[in-house]
């Protein structure tokens, strides 16, 4: 099974995850049971599921892995797999790849990223939502996801759109295409063009 792995790259060149260590080409198996997040050999269907475990940092490296013998698939969105044979295939060339320092779960085909204590998003391909960076982000629902932005809050479209020119004092996620926000100290509700429909 073709999977993705990431590793963090020591200053002696080698490659290591949690504490093993790993060369390109060469297939490793695991003795014993396998079981996801304790025992086995991990990976990821998608490059960019990994991203939520090695972030693209600069100083870690991702390969393109090949996933054998027993193989153990989680519950989960996260893509994550378990697996008692891997080799390291080839290294991704990441170059085209924005860089953070932490990456959240993908969410609408979107996920939140930090770096230098500041929020912005990427797609599933690495590339930025937005120009602007944020103080704060949440992550996507209903199309729609909070960004904070010197204490005031609005919301960021798939597009990489503010849903206002107006910013709120606060803000809820959409339910149903209805957000709750917050104006002079009042609750107020707003659809997904930004209108208010609701006080």
């Amino acid at each position: 099974m073709k999977a993705y792995k990431g590793f963090n790259r020591n200053e002696d060149g080698t490659l290591s995850c949690q504490g093993f260590v790993y060369e390109p080409g060469k297939t490793y198996k695991h003795e014993g049971k396998i079981e996801l997040c304790w025992r086995g050999f991990h990976a990821c269907h998608e490059l960019h599921q990994v991203w939520y475990y090695y972030p693209n940092n600069g100083h870690n490296a991702f390969y393109e892995v090949e996933c054998g013998g027993e193989i153990i698939e989680s519950p989960y969105d996260y893509g994550k797999i378990v697996c008692s044979e891997i080799k390291l295939v080839k290294e991704v060339d990441m170059s085209h790849i924005q860089t953070f320092s932490f990456a959240w779960p993908f969410y609408d085909d979107f996920a939140v990223i930090i770096l230098d204590e500041k929020f912005n998003f990427i797609n599933t391909e690495g590339g930025l939502l937005s120009e602007q960076w944020f103080d704060v982000a949440w992550s996507f629902y209903e199309g729609f996801a909070m960004v904070q932005l010197n204490g005031k809050w609005n919301f960021i479209d798939t597009e990489g759109k503010l849903l206002s020119e107006q910013w709120f004092d606060d803000a809820w996620d959409f339910h149903e295409g209805l957000a709750r926000v917050k104006i002079d100290g009042k609750w107020l509700k707003i659809n997904t063009k930004g209108e208010i429909v609701e006080e």
